[in-house]
């Protein structure tokens, strides 16, 4: 059953066509790697499916609702139970706390303070992390806070993970460490959808597709 469906969708910046006529069909549970080379709407097709960019022609259909307007209420809803993010850059809060970071994963999960800490408690612990609540995010490493990111987005209600080029900028064992989280997921049954450079990364999915 498909989970995403991309149907003839056209993008365009200015004068210039990005994605023309565009179509994916990307079934549930599925692990799938987006290769190609720059500019060559990977990361737009990305943008699209995360509801943080619209199209000007076509039509997105994610897990049976379409029609979805961004930064209506029907956007925001599936942002917040469906769609869970790793960015190249992190994409966390840099001058707030590790624990801030993560408890913002969990904003609108129905637990008590109680039971939200215990599962950030775990999940640092997972990650090897522990202690780390108060620490600033802008005084981590790289690799420490690529942790956080990864933590972050095991305690994110989703359905569909995104992954944009999420080892670009790491060292072989943080590479590792993100491709067995995001095998991790998929093996619990979400569709992980990696945009890459990396064939090493596309050789671990189930199905590559290359932009030219």
């Amino acid at each position: 059953m498909s989970i995403v469906k991309m149907e003839n969708i056209t993008k365009k910046f200015g004068d210039k066509i990005i994605l023309n006529n565009f179509s994916l069909d990307i079934q549930d549970g599925e692990l799938l790697a987006v290769t190609g080379a720059s500019g060559s709407g990977k990361s737009t097709i990305l943008n699209i499916i995360g509801l943080l960019e619209g199209f000007d022609s076509g039509k997105l259909i994610l897990d049976g609702d379409e029609n979805i307007k961004i930064n209506s209420s029907k956007s925001n809803k599936i942002l917040r139970e469906k769609i869970g993010y790793l960015f190249q850059n992190f994409a966390l809060v840099d001058e707030e706390t590790v624990y801030y970071n993560l408890h913002l994963a969990l904003k609108y999960v129905k637990k008590n303070k109680k039971e939200k800490d215990e599962l950030i408690k775990n999940v640092l612990k997972q990650m090897n992390l522990e202690g780390y609540e108060k620490r600033k995010i802008f005084e981590l490493s790289g690799g420490e806070q690529q942790r956080v990111s990864i933590a972050r987005l095991l305690l994110k209600p989703s359905k569909i993970i995104l992954a944009d080029e999420p080892t670009g900028s790491l060292d072989a064992k943080n590479r590792d460490l993100v491709l067995y989280y995001l095998n991790k997921l998929n093996k619990e049954g979400k569709t992980v959808i990696v945009v890459t450079h990396d064939m090493e990364v596309a050789k671990k999915c189930h199905r590559t597709i290359s932009l030219n």
